[in-house]
């Protein structure tokens, strides 16, 4: 549901309801209004008078039975009955769950709701808020069969900011990051304070290339504002990790804990960083491996690729970060630089990822010596001391 549209309803329901003239004109206007918005009025009046949610379509028909049912009420009376006791009297009637109601005035209710969906640090949705949304939003995404995304992000040395400039600086920090979600979102988005430095965002009808995007808009405006603190200037920097559905999970608790470890893999990779979230389905163990490397294109000996850096290493594969695709099925020769020594390998690029903006995880899969027998399984793994310089002796598996 478009929420800014949600609020704006609202509003006008609000002051429908707080100045009405007379009990016709109230339920005229309530009524016009219905036939100007749609069924999203029908379901924020029904919100805002009974606090039950509802579909669009269950309170467009729950709205048209109200109105008929308190023109009966007032047939039947002699006299005018206002909409409160119409709402209240249809529900009875009709088993809906509002068997013992209790007056309360709508404007402290109001009031009281928003300060309970509401972080008052940020101004953002706190968690509670953020999980009902979630609820709400992934099966809206099921049963629409639209994606689905949620963006973790983490605040970078959040701790040694509190502990070097103090806490005021540090809330100021809190504030400074909501409002960089907030005027980042679109209007169906729902940005939220997760907890701590943490902050989440849902990001309906969006998949993770679109997410990721965002994500890093978000992470350079944090980078380039600096904090003013203490006559010092402090710089940001953020983490974050993006899970998408259908791709990465099948229930809203699934796609916050993908996204989180997407998260918790940006800060094992040095922070100020966003990643995907991908779930990992090899049967070769990968061991990290950040090292410099340079490419060659084996069919025309050349190098034409800038300097890159690899991200894992296994028996069968190699992953590379790169700024830039390379087409499926490149052979490549790469020497990797390991302290004081060269590693040349070769391989075929079997997997092109795109991980964000100019950002792209590329799969390389070993290729096995001409001549040479296949690896059998009981084999052990090979082992990098081992190589002097040598190609790998391994098989032909996606990296």
């Amino acid at each position: 549901m478009d929420l800014d549209a949600e609020k704006r309803v609202r509003e006008l329901v609000l002051d429908h309801l707080r100045h009405p003239e007379a009990v016709e004109p109230l339920v005229d206007t309530l009524d016009r209004l219905v036939r100007r918005e749609g069924e999203i009025a029908c379901k924020v009046i029904l919100e805002l008078l009974v606090h039950r949610d509802f579909s669009r379509e269950e309170a467009a028909r729950y709205w048209q039975e109200i109105v008929a049912h308190r023109h009966m009420l007032s047939l039947a009376l002699g006299r005018e009955v206002t909409l409160y006791v119409a709402v209240c009297d249809y529900f009875s009637l009709n088993g809906n769950g509002v068997n013992h109601p209790k007056l309360v005035d709508v404007y402290q209710f109001e009031s009281i709701n928003s300060e309970k969906q509401f972080d008052f640090l940020t101004g953002v949705y706190n968690r509670k808020a953020l999980e009902t949304s979630l609820g709400r939003e992934f099966s809206r995404a099921e049963r629409h069969r639209r994606k689905l995304s949620v963006l973790f992000i983490d605040l970078d040395s959040f701790k040694e900011i509190n502990d070097d400039f103090g806490h005021l600086v540090g809330d100021k920090v809190l504030r400074h990051v909501g409002k960089i979600l907030t005027r980042n979102k679109r209007s169906g988005d729902i940005a939220a304070r997760y907890g701590g430095d943490e902050f989440a965002m849902i990001l309906p009808d969006t998949g993770k290339e679109e997410a990721l995007v965002l994500a890093q808009r978000i992470n350079g405006e944090v980078n380039r504002e600096l904090i003013a603190a203490e006559g010092m200037e402090v710089r940001l920097t953020v983490s974050g990790g993006i899970a998408t559905y259908p791709d990465d999970a099948a229930s809203g608790q699934e796609l916050l804990k993908c996204a989180d470890e997407a998260l918790l893999q940006a800060k094992r990779l040095g922070r100020n960083l966003v990643l995907a979230y991908r779930s990992e389905k090899r049967q070769a163990q990968r061991l990290a491996l950040e090292a410099p490397l340079t490419i060659t294109r084996i069919e025309t000996s050349t190098v034409d690729f800038p300097p890159l850096r690899s991200k894992n290493l296994s028996r069968t594969g190699i992953l590379l970060d790169c700024g830039f695709p390379i087409s499926r099925g490149s052979l490549l020769e790469m020497e990797i630089v390991l302290k004081d020594r060269k590693l040349t390998v070769r391989g075929e690029v079997v997997r092109v990822e795109k991980m964000g903006p100019e950002r792209f995880d590329i799969g390389v899969s070993f290729l096995r010596k001409p001549g040479r027998p296949k690896p059998q399984p009981r084999r052990s793994p090979l082992s990098l001391g081992d190589q002097g310089g040598r190609t790998p002796d391994a098989a032909h598996a996606q990296a």
